[in-house]
């Protein structure tokens, strides 16, 4: 079998029908679908027997609720197939993505990540292509510092990709954490020998009320944040990549404020958030020497001189009154 598709299914009850359907119209046919019922209090566990029942590639794991990243797990933990992908229980996959991809990836045996065009935040008015020029990179490093350079931290979900699945035999999803992607996705690019993105096909990646996406609390957007400052710090202090570390700095500030914002007023949250980048500055004159937009040079000008903690707390404020 070459490839193991794992779907973790959880209050989705309305999407999951669509998402099946899309991965078993699928032209490509080596592969299995495990479905992992991640102790959906709705119907979805009976949804996914049904499939089962009717579909010999379609495997069923029923489970305490854990989370995604267990969901995740589980399903790696019973996969069989030579490669691996993950779909959202919520989320479609367009006709023929895998057939094309998957000729890719047999033609090409080196390949132990392959990248795909997604959809963001598809049928809504923020809906957004993120493709790709057809490029093989290899060598490790080469491969990180590329992903650096096209900022696919922006877009560092596991769903739109397909993996050799031996990257999985020391690499898990960290459980009881969410916006995992932003962790883990990193270490597998860096674990790889070769990375090829392609032009082919599309994930749907819908904007459904109730994702995690959508969740601005201060427990879910901590994640996002310190995977961010982790990964910026790996850029310029292992890497030297000081100018393309500088743009991930200012991703973190960005998800700085919005935990300020989500902080309600809690004088602990705000001080344990503001300390991961409390050294951490960047020269006004560096700043405007960038080749950004002046007014993103001014946006991040208070940082410059103040340093995070104020540069923050400046646009949290300014982000309440204008709300």
């Amino acid at each position: 079998m070459k490839l193991s598709i794992i779907v973790p299914v959880y209050k989705v009850r309305r999407h999951l029908q669509n998402c099946i359907e899309s991965i078993l119209q699928q032209t490509y046919t080596d592969y299995e679908l495990i479905l992992v019922d991640d102790g959906s209090p709705d119907n979805c566990g009976a949804i996914c027997d049904r499939y089962a029942q009717e579909c010999d590639k379609v495997r069923v794991i029923h489970k305490k609720n854990g989370g995604l990243s267990s969901a995740r797990n589980a399903g790696l933990a019973a996969a069989q197939g030579e490669y691996i992908t993950f779909v959202d229980g919520d989320d479609t996959i367009a006709s023929g993505t895998y057939y094309y991809n998957m000729r890719i990836l047999c033609s090409n045996p080196d390949i132990d990540i392959l990248e795909y065009p997604v959809i963001e935040h598809y049928e809504s008015p923020g809906s957004n292509i993120i493709s790709f020029a057809p490029q093989k990179i290899t060598g490790s490093e080469n491969i990180f510092t590329d992903w650096i350079k096209r900022k696919g931290y922006e877009h560092s979900y596991a769903c739109n990709k397909i993996y050799r699945s031996e990257l999985f035999f020391f690499i898990r999803y960290p459980e009881g954490e969410v916006f995992e992607d932003t962790m883990v996705t990193p270490t597998l690019i860096e674990s790889s020998r070769t990375v090829y993105y392609s032009d082919a096909g599309f994930y749907y990646y819908y904007d459904h009320d109730g994702s995690i996406s959508n969740s601005y609390s201060f427990a879910t957007q901590q994640f996002r944040y310190k995977n961010l400052v982790n990964l910026y710090k790996k850029v310029k202090h292992e890497y030297k990549m000081e100018p393309e570390s500088h743009d991930i700095l200012f991703r973190a500030l960005d998800n700085l404020t919005d935990l300020l914002r989500c902080s309600d007023g809690n004088k602990q949250q705000r001080q344990s958030a503001c300390t991961l980048l409390k050294d951490e500055r960047i020269d006004l004159k560096t700043l405007y020497k960038k080749e950004i937009p002046l007014r993103t040079k001014i946006k991040y000008t208070p940082f410059a001189l103040f340093g995070a903690s104020v540069h923050s707390r400046l646009y949290a404020m300014i982000h309440k009154k204008l709300c």
